[in-house]
């Protein structure tokens, strides 16, 4: 089996004489798309190769888009998308960072942190903003934990750093993740720019699409990382889930356009 960058001319062997099915693949450049060819060994002949493509994902970025300036105040608070990493900073020392999310029917749901350069924690607060609900402090670099039944409504979560830990550079990942508790409809505040949600990211079988503030006739377009259209189709809602399950994995470019061809917003999705 080989594989190579499709801008490349070059093949890298990356296993030969092997029964396995899988190979595992490292250092790979992110959001980049990969030629992968595999050919059979029989004895006294070799097959020809059969070749196809992947996408490798994007990157994280560091700090991500809802570690916002205004979110050291529950006032300023991002609205989070469910079952999403979310990577933020604390800097410098004493910084907090609050967001906020929203159950519609109540359930279990689980926040995690995680990927911690030094000392931080977690505390969960209702909808007040102030009523504290539950707290993990664990020490050094372990991860924080809050699992708890939720009944519908807004919550606040605050990380923070420990004794002032703090760290310019290294994220820490909150994710909320879902039980049986439901999302809401609407996962962001309103804006006066229009913006697109994608949620879950990465994605599976179904694609959620909420464009904010943009509550004419839109065309929504679905591209893969080589330019090609994969999807088409006309919505007025400002929310839709479309079924991607028959997509290859990979990178894919989400475009919301008017009518006439303005772009609105894009923004990226993995599939997995």
């Amino acid at each position: 089996m080989d594989y190579k960058l499709a801008s490349s001319g070059t093949w890298t062997i990356a296993a030969t004489a092997t029964t396995s099915t899988s190979v595992n693949l490292s250092s790979l450049t992110a959001s980049s798309v990969y030629d992968w060819r595999v050919r059979a060994n029989c004895t006294g002949a070799t097959g020809a190769y059969t070749q196809a493509q992947f996408t490798t994902a994007t990157a994280s970025t560091c700090p991500g888009i809802y570690d916002v300036s205004t979110n050291g105040t529950t006032a300023g608070a991002a609205l989070i998308p469910f079952n999403t990493d979310i990577k933020g900073l604390i800097s410098p020392t004493g910084d907090l960072d609050y967001y906020k999310f929203v159950i519609t029917t109540g359930g279990t749901a689980t926040i995690t942190l995680t990927t911690l350069p030094f000392d931080y924690d977690i505390r969960l607060y209702s909808s007040n903003g102030t009523t504290q609900l539950a707290i993990s402090q664990n020490g050094s670099t372990t991860s924080e934990t809050i699992t708890r039944t939720y009944t519908a409504g807004t919550y606040y979560i605050r990380v923070y750093g420990y004794n002032g830990a703090n760290s310019a550079t290294s994220c820490y990942t909150l994710r909320v993740a879902l039980g049986t508790a439901t999302l809401p409809d609407i996962l962001i505040a309103n804006t006066e720019k229009a913006r697109l949600v994608l949620y879950p990211n990465p994605a599976q079988d179904k694609l959620n699409i909420y464009v904010a503030n943009y509550d004419k006739q839109k065309v929504i377009e679905i591209f893969n990382m080589n330019g090609q259209r994969v999807f088409m189709t006309k919505e007025a809602e400002n929310n839709a889930t479309f079924d991607i399950s028959k997509l290859s994995g990979g990178l894919y470019m989400v475009r919301v356009s008017a009518p006439d061809g303005t772009l609105i917003s894009q923004e990226k999705f993995s599939k997995q």
